[in-house]
């Protein structure tokens, strides 16, 4: 009996827990779509709700303010084509290798996502989606990459973790606002360099894997 009333008990606390994924899931597609759609500053939380077809309570259960809902939203489109994008770039035992790669690969299907385009407007909006999206991924590669040696970064890690994070806030705003079309392969290798020096791998090297991280993301 005790085993019979454990499982009905997990079987509920599973219902519960789906439930919630799936309510949360129905409020981050509609304010991503209606941010997409209409902008920023046209959704409100009445609008997303509306769109969920959920009242205000559920939104306010997992979500604060609709700031909060739209970097959620935009957090949750980018750690998917982080994740899609680490497959493709594939496992490499050199974790500099893996950031010049991780770095060009991710940071492309980032541009492409139009709701970053409704997100420069606001850059701590975008910056905080990305910190949620990708900051674990970054802090572990280069917590790596420190213990192994083969990065030795001058500067303070809280400090490093917040440099990575504005500086690719600053890169996607500026490439986004660039009205000629910049080719957007040149700054990521560009923007990998940088990353990379900033770790301290030495210039030279630095552009060798750039180039042989972009080669590995473009074959012929």
């Amino acid at each position: 009996m005790g085993v019979e009333l454990a499982e009905i008990g997990g079987s509920k606390s599973s219902r519960m827990d789906r439930r919630r994924l799936e309510t949360r899931a129905k409020l981050l597609a509609a304010t991503h779509e209606l941010v997409v759609s209409q902008g920023i500053e046209k959704t409100t939380m009445s609008s997303i709700t509306d769109a969920a077809d959920l009242g205000r309570r559920t939104f306010y259960y997992h979500f604060a303010s609709k700031d909060e809902a739209i970097t959620a939203a935009a957090a949750h489109v980018y750690q998917q084509h982080a994740v899609k994008a680490l497959k493709l770039a594939g496992v490499d035992d050199d974790p500099a290798f893996m950031v010049a790669a991780a770095t060009q690969m991710v940071i492309t299907g980032f541009m492409r996502e139009p709701i970053t385009s409704c997100l420069t407007g606001h850059p701590r909006l975008l910056g905080d989606a990305l910190y949620i999206a990708i900051g674990d991924f970054v802090h572990n590669d280069i917590n790596q990459g420190i213990k192994q040696n083969r990065f030795n970064p001058p500067i303070r890690e809280n400090f490093l973790d917040s440099l990575m994070m504005w500086s690719l806030t600053g890169l996607m705003i500026e490439a986004a606002e660039d009205e000629e079309g910049k080719n957007i392969s040149g700054v990521l290798k560009e923007y990998a360099l940088v990353v990379l020096l900033i770790l301290g791998v030495e210039r030279t090297e630095a552009e060798t894997l750039v180039q042989k991280a972009y080669d590995h993301l473009h074959p012929n």
